[in-house]
């Protein structure tokens, strides 16, 4: 599906995807949000990308490599988990930095975990789009 009028659209949407996917993430510490929904706004302006301009071309463009996302928020998630209990700590327990980042607040192991889901969520919806449009090409 490729039409001049999705083509415009999402190269200007796509920025906006992702800023307000980088807002929900941080959003997510306090309030409803989080690493899983931001993922899924972010792999939608991906995957409206792929369908106005192709897959390859938005791998390229991008320098999106779904496995590496996969693996990557995979490793993320681990640290968060083990970071505790190398610290003395409880596996999966909320250890904190004493200080705050500006217009982020504080960060911490959920930081870190939410990191982890955000990478593995795009990682994961990209591969599964990137299947459905080659079966499909």
């Amino acid at each position: 599906m490729r039409t001049i009028i999705l083509s415009k659209a999402i190269s200007l949407l796509l920025p906006v995807f992702i800023l307000v996917s980088i807002y929900v993430f941080f959003r997510g510490h306090a309030q409803p949000g989080g690493g899983f929904i931001a993922a899924l706004i972010a792999a939608i302006g991906f995957i409206l990308h792929m369908m106005a301009f192709g897959v390859q071309t938005t791998y390229k463009k991008y320098h999106i490599n779904a496995f590496a996302l996969i693996g990557s928020g995979l490793l993320f998630a681990f640290s968060a988990s083990i970071l505790p209990l190398l610290l003395g700590a409880h596996f999966l327990e909320g250890l904190w930095f004493p200080f705050k980042i500006p217009l982020i607040g504080k960060v911490g192991t959920p930081t870190l975990f939410d990191l982890g889901v955000y990478l593995l969520v795009i990682g994961i919806t990209l591969k599964i789009a990137t299947n459905l449009f080659e079966e499909t090409d």
